[in-house]
């Protein structure tokens, strides 16, 4: 025991002679001006408003930029609004001239065709399963529309209205299996059954039927509505002929025909509403 106190009081002596020393030196170095006690105040109260003021700067840094990170998150969020306006301005501009482009090709045919009456439409879904293939339009029967209208571009048939609302119509487009046409080949006049196929439809063409086994159809020969049955008009392009075969009896001939209308593009359409 007497040792332990021996050595705390050898550590105590010499811990107050050092502080005697710093103390003596602080004193001799400013001349006398700073009293011991002011030094120790010195020596401890330093380094404290030193942290203090760093942690001051420090926090307030971190404020300076929170409040310039709100005002950015302001200022994109008022970007992206206004990039969505001017989106929806270039949607509707684009929407605008398709719609004009169809229009003028409306009038164009008009002037072969004085009789039919247009409803220029916008597609505005597709169905492309693997039983059928169909477009939405926003126009139905308080435009006019009916069921079997005739629906095309300006490049042919796009297909025709097999179901309709009062501002929506389904569109069944040519290449679907419900797809039946009397058609004719524009050059030889060969006249046939254009027809939607099951396995042609995933490749996107219809079959041209019956025709007769000495055909003179070729590779590239348009092929067009006959008007016969009065369910569409007369001329409107179907396709080109991609492909002739023989039936398997052998009693006649097919061909495949690639549709005109690039049916996995197109958003516009006319619908012929009425014609003579």
């Amino acid at each position: 025991m007497n040792g332990f106190f021996s050595k705390k009081t050898v550590v105590t002596i010499l811990l107050a002679v050092l502080i005697s020393l710093v103390l003596a030196i602080l004193s001799a170095v400013s001349g006398g001006r700073i009293s011991p006690a002011s030094a120790v105040v010195n020596i401890i109260s330093e380094p404290l408003q030193t942290l203090g003021a760093s942690v001051s700067e420090y926090f307030s840094e971190r404020s300076a930029r929170a409040l310039h990170y709100e005002d950015m998150k302001k200022e994109n969020e008022e970007l992206r609004r206004e990039l969505s306006i001017i989106k929806e301005a270039l949607r509707e501009r684009e929407a605008a001239e398709k719609e004009n482009i169809q229009l003028r090709a409306a009038l164009g045919i008009k002037e072969q065709n004085n009789s039919y009456v247009f409803e220029s439409a916008e597609i505005v879904a597709k169905n492309d399963d693997n039983w059928s293939r169909s477009f939405i339009i926003n126009k139905g029967k308080s435009a006019g529309i009916n069921i079997d209208n005739c629906v095309i571009t300006s490049e042919g048939m796009v297909g025709f209205v097999s179901e309709i609302g009062a501002t929506w119509a389904t569109v069944t487009a040519i290449t679907d299996t419900t797809m039946e046409a009397a058609a004719i080949a524009s050059r030889t006049r060969d006249v046939a059954s254009a027809e939607g196929d099951f396995e042609l439809m995933s490749e996107g063409k219809l079959r041209l039927s019956y025709l007769a086994r000495d055909t003179q159809v070729l590779v590239g020969d348009v092929i067009e509505t006959s008007g016969v049955g009065g369910l569409f008009p007369k001329g409107i392009v179907l396709g080109t002929v991609a492909e002739v075969k023989n039936e398997t009896h052998g009693i006649s001939k097919y061909a495949i025909i690639e549709p005109a209308v690039d049916l996995d593009h197109v958003n516009h359409v006319l619908v012929i509403k009425s014609f003579e």
